[in-house]
């Protein structure tokens, strides 16, 4: 079900991927690349979250589909699809090891962790 939040509220989100992202790379740095490649993915759903309640004042709240959903609302708006793929691509990172058990390798938590990075990076450009 998707909720409604207030635009004001957008940036504690953004707030929270800084967070998260942060995690991200003191976790990768200690070689535990479940962890860091699942907090760089949490911290683009908040960034995501962010952008959502930005534009729509709204965000995703039962499951992954409806926050990419809403991406694409957005990006229809702001007339930039560039990260949805993105997005999609580490939420099924996400699915696969944080609900199905599988190991992250290195590289994948790397990959997890520099699209997150971008991510975080192009909410921000759009976020006035």
């Amino acid at each position: 079900m998707v909720k409604a939040v207030s635009k004001s509220k957008a940036i504690k989100y953004l707030d929270q991927a800084e967070e998260f992202l942060e995690s991200s790379r003191e976790n990768m740095a200690l070689s535990r690349f479940n962890v860091s490649a699942f907090n760089a993915i949490q911290a683009m759903i908040n960034a995501n979250d962010a952008l959502t309640i930005y534009y729509l004042e709204r965000r995703g709240s039962a499951d992954h589909g409806e926050a990419l959903d809403l991406h694409l609302d957005v990006t229809r708006k702001i007339n930039d699809g560039s990260q949805r793929e993105r997005l999609k691509q580490c939420l099924s990172i996400r699915n696969n090891a944080g609900y199905m058990g599988d190991a992250i390798s290195r590289a994948n938590a790397e990959k997890a962790l520099r699209s997150a990075v971008i991510f975080i990076e192009w909410v921000k450009r759009y976020l006035k």
